[in-house]
């Protein structure tokens, strides 16, 4: 890719993040999901490959630890659909268990394993991705609590991670002792980072589906871009121009005309909440039905709307504002069952991204 064109994808990633691209597309992906080539997964490449087509995904990236799998290696479906890729990738393993997906690479990277500070390794996964060609993703900051607050302020260039990872052993909510992944958030956030959250199933098995294995369809970014192409969907994620969900669809989730503006797909949703796959937070007994929050400096919720729909004015919000779109249900067990989309946050304190 030239110059050009990765200042055209650039400014694109830019005006999709404002709501003005009418000719953008939605595209729905994972990026985060291990094959037998790990060790400890129970389906080989092509197997899961077609899991995601015929799930109804657009892009996946096979992120197997410390080892690159080329796309063209790998065998696809033989009913392959013109809207679905492949997109190379790794997941970056190193010393502390600190993990980070390289999105979108050219080869193969491999960790310092001579590290020892935590924020140090954080940091050499995002050099080496970007010296690779790629963006980088912090992977799964709760599994064992592995990584805190302290360990990522002090990061140069990195813009994503994990807000949800569908592993049972990653607690995206917390305990007692540590902070749930959006505080953990929230914190970045107000402490000046410009950084963007993912969500990922971090799918190892595919043949025994329950509660107690990592299995896809669990949680999944829906990026707005103009193409479906690797250096596309980078670029547009790099920019913002995507949410995180982990059950719940919409149709709009960008800024125009001052506001920040969320439509859910109400149909979309309830047919993909008929998942067997899905896994939502349990909650103290909640009136049924969607609800969209807006948060702000320090996780202030700074507006409510019960409903499907809603829009927050942008202008006198203090640093940033971003969307949090929840769906409740009963629970058989009694209590509630949550859902959520996470849109990004829109700065409005003049930060800029990293470089």
């Amino acid at each position: 890719m030239n110059l050009l064109q990765k200042c055209s994808i650039a400014l694109l990633g830019f005006v999709l993040l404002q709501g003005c691209a009418s000719k953008a597309t939605w595209y729905r992906g994972n990026t985060h999901a291990h094959t037998v080539i790990c060790g400890h997964a129970d389906s080989p490449p092509e197997v899961v490959t077609q899991w995601y087509h015929d799930n109804g995904y657009n892009f996946l990236i096979l992120s197997e630890h410390n080892h690159f799998i080329d796309p063209d290696s790998v065998v696809m479906p033989e009913n392959l659909r013109a809207g679905f890729i492949l997109i190379p990738g790794e997941e970056i393993s190193g010393p502390k268990i600190v993990h980070s997906t390289a999105m979108n690479i050219e080869k193969l990277v491999m960790p310092d394993k001579e590290l020892e500070v935590k924020s140090h390794i954080i940091q050499n996964h995002v050099d080496i991705t970007r010296e690779a060609g790629g963006r980088s993703i912090l992977n799964h900051p709760n599994y064992l609590y592995t990584i805190s607050e302290s360990d990522v302020l002090p990061v140069s260039g990195l813009n994503m991670f994990e807000l949800y990872n569908g592993h049972p052993l990653v607690a995206n909510s917390g305990d007692e002792e540590h902070v749930s992944t959006e505080i953990l958030w929230d914190n970045l956030l107000t402490r000046g980072m410009h950084i963007f959250g993912i969500s990922s199933d971090d799918a190892h098995y595919f043949a025994t589906i329950d509660s107690a294995h990592s299995n896809p369809g669990r949680g999944w970014v829906m990026v707005n871009s103009s193409e479906l192409s690797g250096d596309a969907i980078a670029q547009a994620m790099y920019y913002g121009s995507f949410y995180a969900s982990n059950g719940i669809m919409l149709n709009r989730c960008s800024v125009n005309r001052g506001k920040y503006r969320v439509r859910v797909d109400v149909t979309q949703t309830l047919n993909e909440l008929i998942s067997s796959e899905l896994r939502g937070k349990l909650v103290e007994a909640t009136e049924p039905g969607f609800r969209i929050e807006y948060i702000g400096y320090e996780g202030q919720v700074l507006a409510t709307t019960n409903g499907s729909r809603a829009d927050s004015p942008i202008k006198g919000v203090s640093h940033y504002v971003r969307p949090r779109i929840s769906y409740f249900r009963d629970h058989p067990s009694g209590g509630s069952e949550a859902f959520f989309a996470w849109g990004q946050p829109v700065f409005t304190d003049g930060r800029k991204l990293p470089e």
